[in-house]
This record gives C-alpha cells, structure tokens and sequence, in this order.
C-alpha cells in the first residue's frame, strides 16, 4: 500500500533541495573568479555561473600590430575563467547535494 505520508516528506526534501541550490547560485553569481594571462596584461574576472564581469587590457595591447596577440591573450583568458567557473560550480554544487567534490569525473563535465 502506497504511504502518502513518506511521499510528503519526499516533497519536502525535494524542496528543501531545490532552495539550496537556488541560494548556491546566488553565491556563485556573487563569487569573483579572476583569471590573469599575459603576464598581468589581460585580466577577466567571471562570476561562479561563468558570466563575465570584467575585462582588464593594458593600453599597450591597443595598438594594429597587436591585435593578433591581443585576440590570443583574450581567448586564452576566456577560456581559463571558464574553465576555474566550471571547477567552482562542480565543488558548490556537489556540496549543496552532498556528493564528493570529484564525483567520478562529473565535474569535468560540466
């Protein structure tokens, strides 16, 4: 016979869930992640969800005969504070569900 009173508590930890992981992503969204390459002459600074927040570029890079390196140092620097938001995520989220921080691999996946 089916007890609805353990699908009730069921609910609740469902919604208990859910809000933690609302408030986990407020976090995240609050969190600076700040990625330097270049020797300090790009910086982006992301948030945990990934969402960029800033961008640094020397004046120096602003000029025609570095716009190749400018694009490399851009892409290098997107792509490392995507990589360290990925990483943040994987770790806050696998606390607020209670799992290992390295759960067999997942968090590269993300």
């Amino acid at each position: 016979m089916f007890n609805f009173g353990e699908l009730g508590n069921m609910m609740k930890m469902v919604k208990a869930m859910q809000e933690n992981v609302e408030r986990a992503k407020e976090e995240l969204r609050q969190q600076d992640i700040p990625v330097e390459v270049g020797g300090g002459m790009v910086k982006v600074v992301v948030n945990g969800l990934g969402e960029v927040k800033d961008i640094f570029i020397d004046e120096q890079l602003l000029t025609a005969d570095n716009k190749e390196i400018l694009q490399d140092l851009l892409v290098s620097a997107m792509n490392e504070a995507n990589r360290r938001s990925k990483e943040v995520m994987s770790e806050k989220l696998s606390q607020v569900a209670g799992l290992p921080t390295d759960f067999g691999g997942l968090g590269k996946l993300l």
